[in-house]
């Protein structure tokens, strides 16, 4: 939402924005824009009677300026309503999977530009080679994140149901949002009505190792292409891991249907620069790392510590997670015996949330996965994580400074998992380190 609160004001509207609490990046980023940001949902903010509020699609009918905006007779509406009308082109670039659609997103939108296509863009995140995480211009092209989360809290149709796609690629479709998408037959469902809506002379470009991804192409009426961690193999990758292998093939793929030149394809591998939040490196200091990643789901976190544990090879890597999805069913979920691998210790301090019950989430996570990983454990004070981070960063330092008879030396990575800002504790454990 904020590259979007951005272009507009670039647009010639004035505008504001509030929120329950604001995060790095977004916050600053806001910020640096001029775009006034006002903690909290209430009615008095919209005593100016803005010609349009723009919701997030969690956003219910209860909220106090939704309410307001509907007694002021103001318009509501939401991301799917105006995105495809600023942003959607002829020659249409969707990126849909519940994992790996913002990183490749990010990777084609900087292939076409390198390529000289000058796309019209919005990513979900903010790319380290843009200004901003969205673009207008008047090319023939674009490219668009699909999310499937719905449209608002008043229409469940998934937001890229609103986009038409001409190429579609399709990362993965494990089973998300679950407090949405009540089983996995439903959600599986909603891949394939995008897939459906892809025309005749267009390209699904599917992601042959992706969770039910063969399933939901089976019955498209466009061409499909598959990739896999394997493809191209004499390729660069801008990032090591098998996701960005994968990112990086899905984007060759369609250079290739596009019949851009493979010089210029590799060039664009080469010099992508990447995302924000996303195995981001926000420290590094002796010998300790901090790492920012948005990883909030199983899937996510592994392909995360994957691609982690092959930047850090020498390193201990202290997973520090926060889940997104905390309902009944994410707690039951499979993938949760195994994600984690890639860790040498995993922290899980409570939950940012209202209520009590999804505050104790990661409590009893944290009893679950005490069955699969031998250094796992709850931590309900943030004082208390932040004391923990700075035993260890402590003991590694020494450890650098020591370097007796040529003892290897004993790293750490700090890597914090979340769609969120651990209350304020990554910055805080970057302060630890100077």
């Amino acid at each position: 939402m904020a590259p979007l609160a951005v272009l507009y004001k670039k647009m010639g509207w004035k505008v504001t924005g509030s929120d329950r609490a604001f995060f790095p990046p977004m916050s600053t980023y806001l910020e640096k824009n001029g775009i006034a940001i006002m903690p909290g949902f209430k009615a008095a903010h919209l005593e100016a009677k803005p010609d349009m509020v723009l919701a997030m699609a969690f956003i219910t009918g209860k909220n106090p300026e939704i309410i307001a905006a509907k007694k002021l007779k103001i318009p509501v509406k939401v991301y799917a309503d105006v995105l495809p009308g600023l942003i959607e082109r002829e020659n249409s670039i969707v990126i849909a999977g519940d994992c790996g659609k913002t990183s490749t997103a990010a990777l084609v939108t900087w292939l076409l530009e390198t390529a000289g296509y000058n796309p019209s863009f919005m990513i979900g995140g903010l790319p380290k080679d843009f200004e901003h995480g969205i673009r207008r211009t008047h090319s023939a092209w674009s490219v668009m994140e699909g999310d499937e989360y719905p449209a608002s809290n008043w229409d469940n149709t998934p937001r890229f149901l609103y986009y038409n796609p001409k190429y579609l690629i399709l990362t993965d479709v494990s089973w998300d949002h679950m407090d949405k998408f009540p089983s996995e037959k439903i959600y599986i469902s909603m891949f394939e009505k995008l897939v459906a809506k892809v025309p005749k002379d267009g390209v699904v470009i599917a992601n042959r190792e992706g969770h039910n991804v063969k399933q939901v192409v089976k019955n498209a009426k466009a061409q499909v292409v598959f990739y896999d961690s394997l493809s191209f193999k004499n390729f660069p990758t801008p990032f090591k891991g098998n996701i960005w292998r994968q990112n990086s093939a899905a984007a060759i793929v369609l250079a290739r249907c596009l019949e851009i030149d493979d010089m210029t394809t590799r060039a664009s591998l080469k010099s992508f620069s990447g995302i924000k939040r996303r195995q981001e490196v926000r420290a590094e200091h002796q010998n300790v790392v901090v790492i920012d990643d948005n990883a909030h789901t199983p899937i996510k976190v592994a392909g995360c510590l994957d691609a982690i544990s092959k930047m850090f090879p020498k390193h201990l890597i202290y997973a520090i997670y926060e889940p997104g999805n905390r309902s009944r069913h994410a707690l039951a979920m499979a993938a949760y015996k195994s994600c984690f691998e890639d860790a040498d210790a995993v922290i899980l301090p409570r939950v940012s949330a209202a209520s009590e019950e999804v505050r104790d989430f990661n409590k009893k996570l944290a009893k679950r996965l005490m069955r699969y990983y031998k250094n796992c454990k709850y931590i309900e004070s943030d004082d208390a994580v932040l004391l923990e981070i700075k035993k260890l960063a402590d003991r590694a330092k020494q450890s650098a400074s020591a370097r007796r008879g040529g003892r290897r030396k004993k790293k750490i990575a700090f890597v914090f998992m979340s769609q969120k800002g651990f209350r304020g504790m990554i910055d805080e454990t970057t302060s630890l380190l100077q």
